[in-house]
């Protein structure tokens, strides 16, 4: 009696493992399925956008469809904040927006401390940056995978603009952050904050004369029906950035956690293509519809808004690291 028990339990711990076998496939990955709600502010058609649809059919296809990917555009689910606050519960698996979670990366966004989008992923993907993402994960339960790039911000106004001593007094709609302020008033401007979906009326109604954003969403929001130049400042880069829950991502096998990884970058490069390609094309159209484009003494600008980013870089990451991120800001990139 006792070996007949002995035996069946030998065969049920068998077939269990057996069963355990068939739940994984051949080369050790998991044929669990996972679904991932990703939003977004941007636009379909954005070069951002464009980028998640290539994150998305990359990651379904190198899956084989085990992980599912459901694209929001347009703020759908909710405002920036909102979808912040939804990632870190775990409502929804991702988004990407201008909000990084933490003023420490935040901060690079301050006038000409980055030469370009790919000195954003440099610093990034230093130890500075590498710090900061643990930081995020351990603190928040969020983890930066990616950027998606946008376009230099620059000045949209109606009268020339070739020098900051050009902006004196002028009231230019920014977003109600201290850096963006303190930066149109170092170029001696009368900064004035609004909520974007006002902008276009206020520049028509003339209750600011100019705004500052990047060239794409210039284009996409009409302002330039309502404006005469542009000015090619290229005051800031700020990409967006691709966040994920944590408890998510580490729910995924490895092999899937890579794919992820892999997809974060190629829609990266994607995106940063069709913001190029697009440009073109936008620029004719404005000129077209009678937009004069200017290209203003960028230095003048430069050496005007130092002390707006001695002062904040200072102030957030200490002088050590401010001058190390300088450096890789600054510097040649391969």
């Amino acid at each position: 009696m006792k070996k007949l028990i002995l035996g069946i339990i030998v065969s049920l711990v068998f077939l269990a493992a057996c069963g355990d076998e068939e739940s994984s496939s051949d080369d050790g990955s998991s044929n669990e399925t996972f679904s991932i709600t990703y939003s977004t502010w941007a636009n379909e058609g954005e070069p951002a956008y464009l980028g998640m649809e290539r994150f998305k059919e990359i990651v379904e296809e190198e899956t084989d469809n085990n992980i599912e990917v459901e694209l929001h555009p347009g703020n759908q689910l909710g405002s920036t904040v909102e979808q912040m606050e939804q990632v870190k519960l775990g409502t929804i698996e991702m988004m990407s927006s201008g909000d990084p979670g933490m003023d420490e990366i935040e901060y690079l966004s301050l006038p000409y401390l980055m030469d370009s989008n790919d000195h954003w992923t440099a610093v990034l993907q230093s130890d500075i940056g590498e710090e900061w993402n643990n930081q995020l994960i351990n603190e928040q339960g969020v983890r930066n995978i990616g950027t998606l790039p946008r376009g230099p911000r620059v000045i949209s106004s109606n009268i020339e603009v070739n020098e900051p001593e050009d902006l004196e007094g002028m009231k230019i709609r920014t977003p109600a952050v201290d850096y963006y302020v303190q930066t149109f008033e170092a170029l001696g401007a009368n900064p004035t904050p609004m909520d974007f979906g006002e902008v276009y009326s206020g520049l028509q109604s003339g209750v600011v004369e100019g705004q500052e954003n990047p060239l794409e969403t210039i284009y996409s929001a009409g302002l330039h029906e309502v404006q005469d130049y542009v000015i090619n400042s290229n005051h800031m880069y700020k990409p967006a950035f691709v966040t994920i829950n944590e408890e998510f991502f580490q729910s995924l096998p490895e092999d899937y956690q890579e794919i992820l990884l892999d997809a974060a970058e190629e829609a990266q490069a994607h995106a940063q293509e069709e913001l190029e390609a697009n440009e073109e094309e936008m620029i004719a159209d404005m000129e077209e519809n009678g937009v004069g484009f200017i290209e203003p003494d960028v230095e003048a600008f430069e050496k005007a808004t130092q002390s707006v980013r001695d002062e904040l870089g200072t102030e957030i990451w200490g002088e050590e690291t401010y001058n190390e991120i300088v450096e890789i800001g600054q510097s040649e990139l391969e």
